[in-house]
């Protein structure tokens, strides 16, 4: 199925890529995992819908600056995106050598704005060539050195920490480390991000802290079934899988009801093929940021909310609340008191006021004007 003439920014889902029918779908997956091979009766529309919404919500940002762009239309898109799948040890210069032969009268800037783009869709990974990097302020990036494949590149921009773990107090994942454990625990607020840089990165101050989560695994799932594991390296790929199990297991209704409520897709992995970390050190890519939320779960709450609603330490946490109610209960009985006994001073007061002025008034002496009549 042709793509012709379907344009690659739109304003608005009604004019974009959730515009197309299934087999335009099929051919764009293809187009990007041509080892799938899926025919229009394998496809389905419901396991990319998530997919193609992360790309559509991407191609809106961009929109307003379409022009910048060597092409505008999907098939100029994945023109750049089969250069790629065909030359995976190609350098940036390559790339752009390649890219003039289609792209005639266009600029270098264009060109590599293009590419970046080609790759921020198959990859999720934002890169930077030394063109305009057209990405959202808030997400990450990663160096394309002139003369680096893409894989080099993407491997060189994740650091490994494969010692790290060895001298971290807090290194074993327990059962209730999951989203929602982390969620209810620490408080963290959940932001879902198209960037692979940026996923499992916390944000915000102590008690207000915000966790990016990379929501694209169906991305990932077909990136593992590449043999030649031609963008992203295979340990990666391996671990960032292995991140989002970790978080989002299988069997727990509170990750499930979770996801369903953020309508979210998460397509969770049969744990008997691929069993559960259950320890730090089985990460390196991923293993600082793993050990910063570690630290986070295990460690003592950062602020008054999350300390009033830990429960790890039942008798810490009884004792918390029987002194909140204590102090809350004497702070209420002594402002009863004191409301009580300031009424009994008024009318004390009151009382002694005219037993005074009635003492005076009857006294021999000329009685007091404008009090006695």
């Amino acid at each position: 199925m042709s793509l012709d003439g379907k344009r690659l920014f739109s304003e608005s889902p009604e004019m974009g890529v959730l515009s197309f029918d299934a087999s335009q779908k099929c051919t764009l997956i293809n187009a990007f995992w041509p080892y799938l091979n899926l025919s229009e009766d394998d496809f389905s529309e419901q396991q990319y819908e998530a997919l193609l919404e992360s790309w559509e919500e991407m191609l809106q940002e961009l929109y307003p600056y379409r022009n910048e762009f060597a092409t505008q239309e999907w098939n100029g898109m994945l023109g750049i995106i089969v250069r790629l799948d065909n030359g995976p040890d190609d350098d940036i210069s390559d790339l752009m050598r390649h890219a003039r032969t289609n792209f005639l009268n266009t600029s270098e800037f264009a060109i590599a704005c293009s590419i970046e783009l080609a790759v921020r869709l198959q990859t999720g990974v934002n890169v930077r060539s030394g063109g305009l990097l057209m990405i959202p302020g808030q997400e990450s990036s990663i160096e394309w050195p002139e003369y680096s494949s893409l894989k080099e590149a993407i491997d060189a921009g994740f650091d490994r920490h494969e010692t790290l773990a060895q001298s971290e107090q807090y290194s074993l994942f327990d059962e209730s480390f999951t989203v929602t454990g982390l969620k209810d625990r620490c408080r963290l607020k959940i932001v879902w991000t198209n960037s692979l840089t940026d996923h499992l990165k916390l944000l915000g101050p102590r008690g207000k802290r915000e966790l990016l989560i990379y929501k694209n695994k169906t991305s990932l799932l077909n990136h593992q079934q590449d043999r030649r594991k031609r963008y992203i390296p295979e340990d990666l790929l391996h671990e960032t899988i292995r991140t989002l199990d970790l978080l989002f297991p299988i069997h727990d209704r509170h990750v499930l009801a979770f996801l369903e409520k953020e309508d979210v897709q998460m397509p969770i992995e049969d744990p008997l093929k691929t069993p559960r970390a259950t320890q730090l050190s089985e990460f390196s890519y991923w293993n600082n940021r793993l050990a910063r939320l570690l630290r986070l779960y295990d460690g003592p709450p950062e602020g008054r909310l999350q300390a009033l609603l830990d429960t790890r330490d039942s008798a810490q946490f009884a004792t918390l609340w029987v002194a909140v109610f204590g102090v809350t209960s004497l702070t209420i009985l002594f402002g009863v008191l004191s409301t009580v006994y300031s009424a009994k001073q008024y009318h004390v007061a009151r009382d002694s006021y005219k037993l005074a002025l009635a003492q005076a008034c009857h006294q021999t002496s000329p009685p007091l004007p404008g009090y006695c009549t």
